[in-house]
């Protein structure tokens, strides 16, 4: 594994953009980085996206999140203190504690001027802002937390004990991760059980289905559900755009639905109103009714966190009842 060191030291950007450097916290806004020393006991490696180790050389003091996987873990852990900074206009409810911290733009589009008006000592991205790296850099020590979607779970499970480790915080995770994984081996061992199942996301009334080796497709590669369909191209993470004709050919047994409209916030016609037709209601899913519409917050905006991954498997595990 390639290993790298950065220092927790923002750079002088803020002057570039002509701004003095400022940030408060979710209850922590008068905390300083720079010469901060690692918390006792800290293990300060973190796995980043490609697969390369970087060691932070103190303990964050002053952290932009622009990952809200990562924000759901560091909430999860009680280290919110050090958060100052976070993309504001689609926070999830679980994390509406961090509402008073700065706004740094939203998830895709940055405002690197809020950012470096924050004051950060380190900042936290996911693979929606990874073109950015080396602007993000410019500010202050950047690392990419998203996970491995080809190894979602595990990568998730790294990413939460490494985040743990950071703010010295293992004790509070140990026991949550054990069940974290009792929880992964119990859905594998039931999966099977769900017949060829298809996922589902609706957006602008339009459907798209997500396969194995895509940015879901660990329900499939990982948990061991049954893909309705293995001819999908899965573009990005946008999945693979389909007719209601395409659902009633491949005719699943179940089907997992995303509503990404009310997921960011945008208007349009609900999930269960696009799949509302006589083609869906054609298919084995619809007439057992084994439809099930899944958190979309959490699914689309969340993910892997400490807290949110628990849930993701659990509506999971129900779906197969």
């Amino acid at each position: 594994m390639r290993t790298r060191r950065i220092a927790l030291a923002a750079t002088a950007v803020a002057a570039m953009f002509g701004l003095t450097a400022c940030g408060a916290g979710a209850s922590g806004s008068d905390n300083q980085g720079g010469g901060a020393a690692p918390v006792e006991g800290a293990d300060l490696a973190i796995q980043v996206a490609d697969g390369s180790e970087v060691t932070l050389e103190a303990t964050p003091q002053r952290v932009v999140v622009l990952d809200y996987a990562s924000l759901d873990t560091i909430n999860a852990i009680g280290a919110g203190d050090a958060v100052v900074g976070v993309p504001q206009k689609t926070l999830p409810e679980s994390l509406k504690s961090y509402k008073d911290t700065t706004d740094v733009g939203t998830l895709k589009e940055t405002d690197f001027e809020a950012v470096a008006a924050a004051d950060p000592d380190l900042i936290i991205i996911s693979t929606r802002q990874a073109d950015n790296q080396a602007k993000f850099e410019e500010i202050a020590p950047t690392v990419n937390l998203s996970a491995d979607p080809k190894n979602f779970i595990e990568s998730s499970i790294t990413r939460v004990e490494d985040l743990a480790g950071v703010f010295g915080k293992q004790n509070e995770v140990a026991d949550k991760v054990d069940a974290l994984k009792k929880q992964v081996e119990d859905l594998k061992a039931k999966a099977k059980e769900s017949g060829p199942t298809m996922f589902v996301m609706s957006s602008g009334g339009k459907l798209s289905t997500y396969g194995p080796g895509s940015r879901y497709g660990f329900i499939y590669d990982e948990l061991g559900f049954t893909p309705a369909a293995t001819d999908i191209k899965n573009d990005e993470g946008h999945g693979q755009e389909i007719s209601f004709e395409y659902v009633a050919e491949k005719n699943p047994e179940s089907m997992l639905v995303i509503d990404r409209d009310a997921a960011i916030g945008k208007p349009g016609q609900a999930a269960e109103q696009v799949l509302d037709n006589a083609l869906v209601k054609s298919t084995k899913a619809a007439k057992n009714e084994k439809i099930t519409y899944l958190d979309g917050v959490n699914w689309y905006l969340v993910t892997g966190g400490l807290d949110t991954l628990p849930s993701l498997l659990t509506e999971l595990s129900d779906s197969l009842k």
